[in-house]
């Protein structure tokens, strides 16, 4: 008795069902920080040893689990911003980047504010010490 053939597509299947996609905590990081770093309002700060030991602002912390994703993120903000405003921002940036960027879903973000920077001035960027 003969047999009939299949079509390929069907002994391996659909391209999509073939694998599995893993994101690495480090990597969703880093998706974190970029879409921090992208929200106005928010300012890069580090100052004294925590240039040397990597405790700069803004900074992440981020737990992937499967295809959920949980983040928190420290920021430092200019004086005079409205936490609430710039807080928000960084929370649907940060969710927007990761759903679109990696597909996880997001279960939260938290945001802290631990810094309030005073406000940088266009004259104290161009001085020179003699």
């Amino acid at each position: 008795m003969a047999e009939t053939a299949r079509p390929e597509s069907s002994v391996l299947g659909e391209p999509g069902d073939r694998g599995t996609l893993t994101i690495r905590d480090r990597v969703a990081q880093k998706l974190v920080l970029e879409a921090t770093r992208g929200t106005p309002g928010v300012r890069h700060h580090a100052a004294g040893m925590d240039k040397l030991t990597g405790r700069e602002l803004p900074r992440a912390r981020v737990l992937v689990s499967g295809k959920r994703v949980r983040a928190k993120v420290d920021i430092a903000i200019e004086w005079p911003g409205s936490l609430s405003v710039i807080g928000t921002a960084v929370r649907e940036n940060v969710t927007t980047q990761l759903q679109s960027v990696s597909g996880l879903d997001v279960d939260g973000v938290d945001v802290a504010i631990v810094s309030v920077l005073p406000a940088s001035t266009k004259c104290d960027a161009g001085r020179k010490v003699r």
